[in-house]
């Protein structure tokens, strides 16, 4: 054997070694592919094909307070069309027919066949019969789905609470965006198969999940007291010649919110519903200040109703600024700033409090702050630091200039005052079902802080019901027949954005107010936003209040409080009965003693009541009417009282713990606790 040949051979040999060792390597790795990665690479080589487009489900009504819905989904057709093979199978005779039951030219439907994509939409979301009227057509190439629409049965009514879904139905504003999670469900996953572009090819097998439709959601809104406040709003935006108006009804007691309106001046359009004024809009309050400024000052102990302050005979020089009234005053105590609005009355008053006490005083109120509604995109106003306020400063704020507050802060404050002093959470939505039914989120009170003692607040309450029924009162336009309004007008100064300086003759009118103010249920305001010269609150948006509130104690069913009867007067002292009347009447002599009248004609009572079983709204109108302070843990009814019932009255806080509302709970013992509360409710209403 020659050399040659050996070494010949000697490389086959290392070759087919070689070629055998690949080949081991490549069975091990498919054997490895297969056993291993099998699953993970089907997977992979599937969504090269397929994949999943989402359409949308039904989204969940929405409904006001008493049933009628604001919004539904309705069942819709969407036509889609392959071009190539449309364009190759039809005649132009034929497109045009596909043309005119779609309802557009023939030309714009060439235009959007002439498209490099192999799926294109030629209509979505047309009424059902339309979309069998293409249908019929029976063209190769196209095809039609279900989808559904957004519809708003009463057009705009409450369109800036209610908000708007996009074409997908995707939450974009108001309550269809904040609890868009809730009201989409789940939506239609359709499983198409992909062409080498990754474009769905429509025609080819479908799978389809059924979808899970949204959840119901009940507000707090009264349809009839929405649709009032709505017109009549319009109308005073027309007759004032305002840019536009905003109003808002709510319960002192619980935050709930009856109506929100907002008006432009021009047309009504999808704005309307992307925006909402009362919540993202701010705007320096004016006088209305001045009933926070008061409340204020009375709970510091600057001020009283008896002390008198000189109020310049209407011009006050500060420094190198002045200060105006509409009208010259002299001697003014407290309530006669209030009812005739003394600006400089008010500044003095703020410059007796000083910057830092004023500027807590107001974030009590909440100034400065968002409420915490349950809608998107709220404003915080501006209150800016205490540290950068000049005396100028604290002296206009004191009469709202220099502050900005959106009028939902401003409405919350002054529910304060009507409820005996506590800052509760505003909120729109009530609760939300499942489609089946059962609860899914129940909203309850939530009372977040105190601002103000029963009693400061109470007196309060007898000081703004001069301004509407004194005889110097801004807010005469405020009286609703058989009722007492307490309340508070406003006209400022709008700013100029281009100077930063005040427009001479462009306002904002305003006025807020709460009836019966014996027993507050409502709690309305109404703001006029870009009126001009002599358009004052009390002019303007004081009758708009009355007639809102007008129609809402009709709507609700709100009495007249009458007077006691005669089973009941042993236990009201006769002479504050006489001197609360005098006071309410406007005479200001009786008012610069109203010190008196400031205690809840049941205070004389000595021991603590029981509060067991009652609701939070019922817990703070007892404590209002026995001059207590509350501390209050929780929502829902009252499960916890210390001190305990029975135990001496006192200055001390009376801490009630609240159990969040047993009927959205499943637990046994949360089943036991609704009976016990309801038991006690029970009988505490039977003796009271």
């Amino acid at each position: 054997m020659n050399v040659a040949f050996q070494k010949r051979r000697t490389r086959i040999g290392m070759l087919t070694l070689l070629l055998a060792a690949l080949l081991l390597i490549a069975i091990a790795r498919l054997i490895f592919l297969v056993a291993f990665d099998g699953p993970r690479l089907n997977s992979m080589a599937a969504s090269e094909h397929t994949g999943e487009v989402q359409l949308a489900a039904v989204r969940g009504p929405i409904i006001d307070r008493n049933g009628e819905p604001l919004a539904i989904s309705a069942e819709t057709s969407s036509i889609y069309a392959r071009p190539r093979e449309l364009m190759a199978a039809s005649s132009r005779a034929e497109r045009a027919n596909l043309a005119a039951a779609l309802r557009i030219s023939s030309a714009e439907l060439d235009r959007r066949l002439h498209h490099p994509a192999p799926f294109v939409w030629l209509a979505r979301h047309l009424p059902i019969e339309q979309g069998q009227q293409a249908e019929a057509a029976s063209l190769d190439g196209v095809g039609d789905l279900t989808e559904y629409k957004r519809f708003y049965p009463e057009s705009n009514l409450a369109a800036s609470v209610v908000g708007m879904a996009g074409l997908d139905g995707q939450g974009l504003s108001g309550v269809e965006l904040a609890y868009d999670r809730l009201i989409r469900g789940e939506p239609v996953k359709l499983r198409v198969y992909h062409d080498a572009l990754g474009h769905p090819i429509l025609d080819s097998p479908l799978s389809l999940k059924s979808s899970e439709p949204g959840a119901r959601v009940e507000l707090t809104i009264d349809g009839g007291i929405q649709s009032l406040a709505e017109s009549r709003l319009a109308e005073e935006v027309a007759a004032s010649g305002a840019r536009a108006g905003s109003a808002i009804v709510l319960d002192p007691w619980s935050g709930e919110v009856l109506a929100m309106a907002n008006v432009n001046a021009g047309r009504p359009g999808a704005h309307d519903r992307l925006h909402n004024a009362a919540i993202q809009d701010a705007f320096e309050p004016g006088s209305t200040m001045k009933g926070l400024l008061a409340s204020i000052a009375l709970q510091d102990g600057v001020a009283d109703t008896t002390r008198r302050i000189w109020c310049e005979d209407g011009r006050f020089h500060f420094g190198r600024f002045t200060i105006h009234d509409d009208s010259p005053h002299g001697w003014l105590a407290l309530p006669d700033i209030i009812e005739v609005s003394s600006n400089i009355g008010a500044a003095k008053i703020a410059l007796a409090l000083g910057t830092d006490r004023y500027y807590r005083g107001l974030r009590a109120f909440g100034i400065g702050e968002r409420t915490g509604i349950d809608l998107p995109g709220e404003a915080f106003g501006l209150l800016r630091k205490e540290a950068s306020w000049r005396n100028i400063d604290l002296a206009n704020h004191g009469f709202g200039q220099g502050i900005a507050i959106t009028p939902m802060q401003l409405a919350i404050a002054y529910a304060a005052i009507a409820n005996g002093g506590m800052i509760v959470r505003p909120y729109v939505v009530k609760a939300i079902y499942s489609p089946d039914g059962s609860p899914i989120l129940v909203h309850t009170p939530q009372v977040i802080r105190r601002a103000l003692t029963p009693a400061i607040a109470h007196q309060m309450n007898l000081l703004l019901r001069n301004v509407v029924n004194g005889a110097e009162g801004t807010a005469r336009r405020a009286r609703v027949d058989g009722f007492l309004v307490a309340g508070k007008t406003g006209t400022a100064q709008m700013v100029n954005p281009a100077t930063g300086a005040y427009f001479q003759n462009r306002l904002v009118a305003s006025f807020v107010g709460f009836l019966p103010a014996d027993d507050p249920r409502l709690v309305i305001l109404v703001v006029l936003y870009d009126v001009g010269h002599g358009h004052f609150g009390g002019l303007v948006a004081a009758p708009v209040f009355s007639a809102i509130a007008t129609a809402a104690v009709r709507e609700l069913d709100i009495a007249a409080p009458r007077p006691p009867g005669y089973e009941s007067a042993s236990i009201i002292p006769l002479d504050v009965l006489k001197h609360a009347e005098t006071v309410v009447a406007g005479d200001a002599a009786a008012a610069e003693i109203a010190d008196d009248s400031a205690l809840p004609v049941a205070s004389a009572l000595s021991t603590l009541p029981d509060f067991a079983g009652l609701s939070l709204r019922e817990a703070l109108a007892l404590a209002h009417q026995r001059a207590l302070n509350l501390d209050v843990k929780g929502s829902g009814w009252v499960v916890g009282q210390d001190p305990a019932p029975g135990a001496p009255a006192g200055p001390d806080t009376v801490k009630l713990t609240l159990a969040a509302d047993p009927g959205i709970e499943t637990t046994a013992n949360a089943s036991s606790n609704k009976r016990t509360a309801k038991r006690a409710h029970a009988a505490r209403r039977s003796v009271r």
